[in-house]
């Protein structure tokens, strides 16, 4: 019988959790049996004081990144080569060391003493999931996190369907419209997908809003936007493609991929190219054109002398994590790292005695309930106590 490693990791995960099927149990009992080295990782890694953190993050790394960590945290690994043992095995042995020394590949220190986790008796806090508000035209919203498949509204001419946790719009006449505008709204806690009348599809993370016309007329696609927005533009050299950061920025495009990150309680806003090219301007209209790989970051966007500055080669995979259901904190403070927990979890945090200077590293599943969360977060200088939906850091 064949055995992948990230099947085993999840059989270990499910058999800490007591959730293996019957059929499940079978196959890590004999993976387990089949060799000793087997055996040994087994119990190395099934630690109940160490695995669940640990395991949670080391499934997202590589083997040089699980090595690197290792390097940090034990000097002696520090510039070691891996001779006479393959590249699976080192992949096996690095998780398990991780696990074995507490790094839980979350923090850039060494893990400190256990803190104390502060819960109340009401911090069960789910993560986000589907859902939005569209308010129509006429001011009439919808609720569409609980909505089935099917035709949502008709707005001169524009058909608005609900299609498996996407909302489509399509121009079923073919005589020009009045113009009318929708607003798509996340709430705290939601996320959702909407294709727009040219075939343009955004993604909307949580605390996010865009508001378009549910018919791009004259010679532009405009639309605006607050928060996180990912685009993929469909191409029209005819109508170029605008997104407008109320008056602090705007994006302009004839058809790429690219995100947004504009929300108001952020100092920056942040344009990152994935594909295609698009032109960034500030509120003075000084502007700067993007490749692909490249982010343009206007800090205080607000003012009359606010800059914009080009980053080369960003990562890619952070800024998109929010997309591909994860988070990366990858370099992010915790300040940073708490308004991403606040605007998924609909949460407010507070800071009992200050900010804590603590920087983060890792991937983290964003399924993932509060409380999980908070477990592999307080392997740092601070704890946690939840009360209602407020989450309150507190220094150690």
């Amino acid at each position: 019988m064949g055995f992948t490693d990230q099947h085993i990791i999840e059989l270990i995960h499910k058999h800490l959790q007591n959730n293996l099927s019957d059929e499940e149990q079978v196959i890590l009992n004999t993976w387990v049996n089949a060799s000793e080295q087997n055996r040994r990782i087994f119990e190395s890694v099934t630690d109940p004081q160490e695995l669940l953190p640990g395991l949670q993050q080391f499934y997202n790394y590589n083997p040089d990144k699980i090595a690197a960590k290792i390097a940090e945290q034990v000097p002696a690994f520090a510039g070691r080569e891996v001779i006479g043992i393959s590249r699976r095995k080192w992949w096996w042995a690095a998780a398990a060391a991780v696990l074995m020394i507490g790094a839980g590949l979350v923090l850039l220190r060494p893990k400190p003493p256990e803190p104390t986790m502060i819960v109340g008796k009401q911090a069960e806090i789910s993560p986000g999931k589907q859902g939005a508000i569209l308010t129509l035209s006429d001011g009439k919203q919808v609720v569409l996190d609980s909505l089935e498949n099917g035709e949502v509204a008709e707005q001169n001419g524009t058909s608005v369907m609900l299609a498996n946790g996407s909302l489509i719009y399509s121009n079923n006449s073919h005589v020009n419209a009045a113009l009318a505008y929708n607003t798509m709204t996340t709430p705290k806690g939601r996320q959702f997908q909407v294709t727009l009348p040219d075939g343009t599809i955004a993604w909307l993370n949580a605390a996010s809003s865009i508001r378009y016309p549910t018919t791009f007329l004259g010679n532009e696609r405009r639309v605006e936007v607050d928060g996180e927005v990912y685009f993929e533009v469909a191409p029209d050299a005819s109508k170029p493609f605008r997104v407008a950061i109320d008056n602090r920025a705007l994006v302009e495009v004839l058809g790429t991929d690219f995100n947004v990150n504009a929300y108001n309680n952020e100092n920056t806003i942040t344009t990152t190219l994935v594909s295609g090219s698009v032109r960034v301007s500030n509120v003075l209209k000084n502007g700067v054109v993007l490749q692909p790989g490249q982010q343009a970051e206007i800090i205080n966007a607000a003012k009359p002398d606010a800059n914009i500055r080009v980053h080369q080669q960003v990562n890619l995979e952070k800024i998109l994590a929010w997309k591909n259901g994860l988070f990366n904190f990858e370099g992010a403070t915790l300040e940073e790292a708490m308004r991403q927990l606040e605007r998924w979890y609909n949460i407010e945090v507070v800071y009992e005695n200050g900010i804590p200077n603590i920087t983060f590293v890792g991937e983290i599943n964003r399924q993932m309930k509060l409380n999980d969360m908070l477990e592999i977060l307080k392997r740092t200088d601070v704890d946690f106590k939840i009360d209602g939906r407020r989450l309150i850091v507190l220094n150690k």
